[in-house]
């Protein structure tokens, strides 16, 4: 565009603008900066953004997914998806999909597990099967699944064959057909016995294409960066206290790792490197160990905040925690005391998700004692996993 074109545009925009003194500018102004918050937390929020909440049930081999959908006082069952073998699930961090990993032992007639992929609809079938990605020969016993915050690798733990696969993920978050494998080796203890390998739990950093793996089995955990290639080992750490067959979380701020101990009933804080690098000398290290009275059951990470929440037996029911590192120490800075037990524990925002035997609870975690908490009857026999799940609604109705 010359520049007798560019002004004779500007001339029309001028005259289609209302005049404005100093003033009015100036007080519009600070009107849009005042308003500035409220407007984030509306693109932030509803109606632009919706809350899934997925609860997985297994009893015997028989399993379902049940989704909801979740507003600030209710909570809406969308309906539910028959998965059976269901052993561990997570979403993508961007896309409506949930990946489930089946304990199926067999997959076309091979010792092998399978990786599923779903669409996430606001339909009456909100889960919709679009692809199957078995594991490498022999990594039967899946245990944990983790995606990358990049949304470029999936990994998870295969105990039984003493295995982790990884897949890499294509722009649409479907799983590459073959698994990329590496298997772990059992390590002689001072008995000259040898303890052999059972991979269990895992964690991506939140920053960072890495995740830490435990193993119950030998009382190891490792660092594991995998590519399109190979699944890369950036360091090992021997614990003292054993390793608890759960997965440990990360806090939000990456510079430390919390784990379950199996030897006794406590929880060991870890900091981690802050740099990563295939081939470098990364290492962790143990920084404390705080009891906690009774064995704890769920570990979960706050966000946004470097914190945790954690639930453990309590009597006839579950006491909720939540823990802040003081100079390296985990510290309790809030409780509360639920009846029947809690099996797992998720977050969506403001709010503290736990499933029982018999229903869902939110909890602000403003005030975890808040006795205006929102609670719903479910029956839920065998719940195993919890998960929420913040997409944009269109991404949602898109499939609906």
């Amino acid at each position: 565009m010359d520049s007798k074109s560019m002004e004779q545009q500007d001339e029309k925009v001028r005259s289609v603008l209302p005049s404005l003194s100093r003033r009015t500018f100036l007080a519009g102004a600070a009107t849009c900066a005042a308003a500035a918050p409220a407007l984030l937390h509306s693109a932030v929020h509803a109606p632009f953004r919706q809350a899934l909440l997925h609860v997985a049930t297994r009893v015997s081999h028989s399993g379902y997914v049940h989704t909801f959908l979740l507003a600030s006082d209710s909570c809406t069952s969308l309906g539910s998806t028959r998965i059976d073998s269901f052993a561990a699930f997570a979403v993508h961090p961007v896309l409506p999909i949930l990946y489930v990993a089946r304990d199926c032992r067999e997959w076309d007639a091979l010792p092998r597990g399978v990786i599923e992929t779903y669409v996430v609809a606001r339909s009456m079938s909100p889960l919709q099967l679009v692809a199957q990605a078995p594991m490498a020969l022999s990594a039967t016993g899946p245990r944990s699944l983790g995606v990358s915050p990049c949304g470029r690798h999936l990994l998870v733990s295969a105990s039984t064959g003493g295995a982790w696969n990884a897949f890499a993920l294509d722009p649409d978050g479907i799983p590459a057909v073959v698994a990329i494998t590496r298997k772990e080796t059992g390590i002689m203890l001072e008995s000259h016995t040898v303890s052999m390998p059972t991979p269990h739990g895992l964690v991506f950093s939140p920053h960072g294409p890495h995740a830490l793996g435990t193993d119950p089995g030998t009382g190891c955990m490792t660092l594991l960066q995998p590519s399109s290639e190979t699944i890369a080992v950036l360091a090992r750490h021997q614990t003292p206290c054993g390793l608890a067959p759960t997965s440990p979380v990360w806090t939000t701020d990456g510079r430390y790792v919390i784990v379950k101990n199996a030897q006794n009933a406590s929880l060991s804080l870890y900091r981690m490197p802050e740099v990563f690098e295939k081939g470098s000398q990364a290492s962790f290290h143990l920084v404390s160990t705080v009891p906690t009275f009774t064995p704890v059951t769920t570990l979960l990470a706050h966000a946004p905040l470097p914190a945790i929440f954690t639930s453990r037996r309590q009597a006839s029911g579950s006491r909720l925690e939540q823990w802040k590192i003081d100079r390296s120490q985990l510290r309790v800075v809030a409780d509360t005391w639920v009846s029947g037990h809690v099996a797992t524990l998720a977050q969506d925002g403001a709010s503290l998700w736990a499933v029982s035997d018999d229903r869902l609870i939110r909890i602000p975690i403003e005030d975890l004692r808040d006795p205006n908490r929102f609670e719903m009857p479910v029956p839920m026999r065998g719940t195993r996993a919890l998960v929420t799940q913040s997409l944009p609604a269109h991404l949602i109705n898109a499939h609906s």
